[in-house]
């Protein structure tokens, strides 16, 4: 028999932030923010928990929350070098194809006409040939690692943005969680000081 993962508090990040995501979608179980918060609530609201256990729940949601932002600007703060990096190397790879061109016309432009090189014992065509072989070699080398670089910068920005993005559903999900938890807190609070004066004599709800 598979053994079912226990999680601490009855909460799952992974299946809690699937749930957040689709509030308001046609497939989602809950169509507006009041349905989900009433979901969350009823969840933790009663006797199930204690309030020392919601207490203990609400510091593990801060310290979660609290991760979650680090980790979101620690991510940004690293992109920005690599990001430096690969534009750095993606310009000079286009620069040096810029420069392969220019080195092809600037060599076809100085060489002599034909009939002076056919006269002085150079094959012009072998020059010429060598030439283009170098160009088109040039051109494939950068131009190929240009493209490359390219593809890797937009891949890295489509992770860093799907991340950042990640983690911002996430610190909407813990801010809204540690608001419900709070809002049971208080009412277990108020409803333990209405017993303890109804016990005491002094006062009856």
């Amino acid at each position: 028999m598979k053994k079912v993962k226990e999680y601490a508090y009855g909460f799952n990040i992974d299946k809690e932030l699937t749930v957040y995501s689709k509030i308001g979608q046609k497939k989602s179980s809950y169509h507006n923010y009041c349905e989900w918060h009433s979901y969350v609530y009823e969840k933790y609201d009663g006797s199930k928990y204690t309030e020392s256990t919601l207490e203990n729940f609400l510091h593990y949601l801060i310290r979660e929350n609290n991760r979650s932002v680090e980790k979101k600007e620690i991510l940004g703060g690293c992109s920005i070098p690599f990001l430096a990096v690969f534009f750095s190397i993606v310009y000079t790879l286009v620069f040096s194809t810029v420069n392969v061109i220019n080195t092809y016309n600037n060599s076809i432009n100085t060489l002599v006409d034909e009939k002076f090189m056919q006269y002085t014992g150079y094959d012009a065509k072998m020059i010429y040939d060598a030439l283009e072989q170098n160009l088109y070699s040039g051109m494939k080398f950068y131009g190929v690692g240009a493209v490359f670089m390219i593809l890797i910068v937009i891949m890295f920005l489509w992770i860093i943005f799907d991340k950042i993005k990640s983690s911002n559903l996430k610190n909407e999900l813990y801010s809204d969680y540690i608001v419900i938890i709070q809002e049971i807190i208080e009412k277990q609070n108020k409803k333990n000081v209405e017993m303890r004066y109804t016990c005491d004599g002094t006062e009856e709800s």
